[in-house]
């Protein structure tokens, strides 16, 4: 149980490790709010790059100056560039990091400048750093050895902290070397983002880690057996690690903060976050409407195939693929509730209780249903960049029959249209072929008998 690792016990060494990410080191902050309001104190932190700097925010305290910061930075703080501020397709999408990456590689890397001044105007004070009774460390590449080094504060040279976390978020070749006694630094995430190492060498008691997904050429295998270990992440996209929004950081933060507060237990979800305990009731009523859908057992049903066994493996099998996590009877109400609010685009950053949710999916679903459309994207925040990845989920959901959500509206009208019979071969085998939008199509038949 992870609610365990936010007890405090006398005497017990806590450490936090901040992973490196660009922009999407706003979920930090998030994730340090939950903390302080759980009161929860670690005794050591370490981080690299952008959690190296978040990192020396923590240490001077105060999560609220900090939070500001994030929210006001945007791309022409942190690099002498000009990012635009709207992106409309993958095709601009490509020629900005394109042109972006071709510019910085020209240069040999765009002044930090920027970056420099920014951590110099938020961490101003090292020797009240110092001071701090929390035990502090970052790790940077040394370039010429081509190996990651760990550096405490008693590592540091007085007056060279700030220095020292501008090389640990230097991303070469985005950004240029920063030069330290002759030797030259770069972004301490290249060979591992998640700097742990340095931390277990302290012997902690229990270790938190805060994984957001950063870059690095290597991919590091990351198990630890030695100390109790808690990873904080999300399944939701925090976006690229150079482009810097202000709604895309508001997101992120607050991400960083439910997905804390449930690991916590304070709330409850995966995907989604709810009203601790409101699940229960809802878990109830769902095997009671499954109960009564499988108690039809008619040969003439429209949905013959779901009363076989071979075909409710593949459809759990399925939906685990599309939740990320096993889907069981404990967490099956779950997994269908939280990818039918994906699939619609309910927005990740609400406390839900479980019946808001699913009348807002019901919502988006009437209204799509009378535009006779299912293009659903301007319902989150398309203000903010979009990465990589999430353009490509939108291209995919613009295609009628491979979008699951064009399926499952299609397989839902006609359900509701047929009234208990059809013979229609094709209808049939789409059920077959795509099992995730019909049972999709089956829960939202549910939630709108609910709440007729």
């Amino acid at each position: 149980m992870s609610k365990e690792f936010f007890d405090i016990k006398e005497g017990e060494k806590k450490a936090l490790v901040l992973g490196g990410g660009g922009a999407r080191g706003a979920f930090e902050i998030g994730v340090w709010k939950a903390l302080d309001e759980l009161g929860y104190k670690p005794d050591i932190v370490v981080g690299t790059s952008v959690g190296a700097l978040n990192g020396a925010l923590m240490l001077q305290g105060n999560v609220s100056d900090a939070e500001k910061m994030w929210r006001d930075i945007e791309g022409r703080k942190v690099l002498d560039y000009d990012f635009p501020l709207s992106i409309n397709s993958f095709k601009d999408y490509q020629r900005t990091l394109g042109g972006f990456l071709i510019k910085a590689i020209r240069k040999r890397g765009f002044s930090s400048e920027p970056l420099y001044r920014l951590i110099n105007y938020y961490i101003p004070n090292e020797k009240a750093i110092r001071k701090s009774k929390i035990d502090f460390g970052l790790s940077v590449t040394n370039g010429v050895k081509n190996k990651i080094e760990f550096f405490y504060l008693k590592d540091i040279p007085k007056n060279m902290l700030n220095k020292y976390l501008l090389a640990s978020a230097s991303l070469y070749p985005a950004m240029e070397k920063i030069y330290i006694e002759g030797i030259p630094y770069m972004d301490g995430g290249y060979l591992n983002h998640i700097p742990y190492e340095m931390v277990l060498k302290k012997d902690p008691d229990k270790l938190i880690i805060v994984d957001i997904q950063g870059p690095g050429f290597l991919r590091v295998n990351h198990q630890i057996k030695s100390v109790p270990t808690l990873w904080i992440r999300t399944e939701w996209s925090l976006g690229d690690y150079l482009f810097f929004h202000k709604k895309r950081t508001s997101l992120n933060i607050q991400l960083g903060y439910l997905e804390t507060m449930k690991l916590a237990e304070r709330f409850q979800g995966y995907w989604y976050t709810f009203e601790k305990d409101l699940l229960r009731k809802e878990y109830c009523t769902f095997y009671l409407a499954l109960n009564e859908l499988l108690a039809l057992n008619s040969t003439e049903s429209m949905i013959e195939p779901f009363f076989e066994e071979d075909y409710q493996l593949i459809l759990i099998k399925e939906l685990s693929g599309k939740w990320n996590k096993q889907v069981n009877k404990d967490t099956l109400p779950l997994a269908i509730m939280e990818l039918a609010g994906k699939i619609f685009r309910l927005l990740p950053e609400k406390i839900y209780t479980v019946e808001s949710f699913q009348l807002e999916i019901i919502e988006r679903v009437n209204r799509l249903q009378e535009e006779e459309t299912f293009n659903l994207y301007g319902d989150l925040a398309p203000e903010f960049h979009l990465s990589g990845k999430e353009w490509a989920e939108r291209f995919k959901e613009k295609i009628p029959f491979v979008s699951n959500r064009h399926m499952t509206l299609f397989i839902l009208n006609t359900l509701e249209q047929s009234k208990g019979e059809l013979t229609d071969k094709l209808f049939k085998t789409i059920i077959l072929i795509r099992p995730f939008p019909f049972a999709l199509a089956l829960y939202i038949l549910k939630l709108e008998n609910k709440f007729k």
